[in-house]
């Protein structure tokens, strides 16, 4: 039997990393390592990018709480052809923003084939807001959760195999504008990976969150003048819901056993330097799994390979080294005999 090369990619949320810290700006890399593996496992905000979602067909689209299972060995990642997608919006914006929203879910189904089975809006206001740290990261608060649980329920009920949640987020616009100028982290990613790790961890199905936009925010994001290139897909037209539904249309299960991918099929994961805090990291190091730590991708993160002495990582100074190192470890070549000078071996 010829075992299929599978890799694992990760880019923490709201770290203001290089390549990735945008929405959907790390989709070139992930499918340069896609076109190498046979999968390419990785999760919603490397992929997503506004109304875009251009991941190639090979990248299993799986988010954070759920990649933490399976990375721990506990949950293994079943393959589906498609899911049946309930779709949670916020209560509390004005029609505008709900308008935005609806537009986007008839889109996809019409243009992309995604099937929406249910959608709810929640019984009151979630109130989400993004939270600055002291390291320029963001993360979230959630006031009332259940409110948020409860819709999500309702959905299942109909048959929801996938949920997709758009939830307003409270953010500074000064954070918004450094965001877009290439000077601050995505300040809606801390608060999204809460939403999405809360209801996946509840209900064990395939989740993600795309911000739900005021009629104030959506004129902000589409009359910012010409932004950082990495910005640009949402300054053209903050359709959010587009990439999570496309994501979800096909997002792998959780199964605790008969799965078609398990943490013993990883061959790498991929990570950048500056983020080897994580479960990701430290299941490669359980597993044996080598880790290519991408130097160029640098984060506000301080967390690097020497500092923790992780073991089994090789550093590629970017994504062209990685793709390097992918090619010879598929090859079932050693990538440090590529290098010269070689490593002398001593006779003991």
């Amino acid at each position: 039997m010829t075992k299929q090369f599978v890799v694992a990619h990760i880019i923490p949320t709201g770290v203001m990393a290089d390549i990735g810290g945008y929405v959907g700006d790390a989709t070139p890399a992930t499918n340069m390592i896609a076109s190498i593996a046979d999968k390419v496992i990785s999760h919603p905000n490397v992929v997503n990018g506004v109304a875009l979602n251009l991941a190639n067909r090979n990248i299993l689209y799986v988010e954070g709480y759920s990649l933490d299972k399976f990375f721990k060995g506990e949950a293994e990642l079943k393959e589906v052809e498609k899911n049946k997608i309930g779709v949670v919006l916020d209560k509390g914006i004005e029609q505008e923003g709900y308008d935005l929203a609806v537009n986007t879910i008839n889109a996809l189904r019409t243009i992309g084939g995604v099937e929406i089975i249910c959608l709810h809006k929640t019984k009151k206001e979630v109130l989400t807001r993004a939270v600055k740290t002291k390291s320029n990261s963001f993360v979230g608060e959630i006031k009332h959760e259940q409110i948020l649980i409860d819709a999500c329920g309702e959905a299942i009920r109909q048959g929801a195999q996938a949920l997709a949640i758009s939830l307003n987020i409270q953010i500074d616009m000064k954070d918004l504008k450094a965001y877009f100028d290439g000077k601050g982290a995505n300040p809606y990613g801390g608060a999204e990976a809460v939403i999405s790790h809360l209801v996946s961890a509840r209900f064990g199905l395939p989740a993600a969150h795309a911000p739900l936009l005021s009629k104030y925010e959506i004129y902000r994001e589409t009359h910012s003048g010409t932004v950082d290139p990495r910005a640009a897909a949402e300054a053209i037209g903050p359709a959010y819901l587009g990439s999570v539904l496309r994501g979800l249309d096909k997002a792998p299960r959780l199964v605790a056993h008969g799965g078609d991918v398990s943490i013993r099929d990883v061959d790498a994961i991929i990570l950048p330097y500056t983020c080897m805090g994580g479960v990701p990291a430290l299941a490669a190091q359980k597993w044996g799994i080598p880790i290519i730590a991408i130097k160029e991708n640098m984060t506000v993160m301080k967390a690097t390979p020497d500092i923790l002495g992780m073991k089994n990582v090789i550093v590629a100074e970017n994504y062209w080294e990685a793709g390097g190192i992918l090619a010879a470890m598929k090859e079932g070549i050693d990538p440090h005999e590529l290098r010269r000078p070689l490593r002398k071996l001593t006779i003991t």
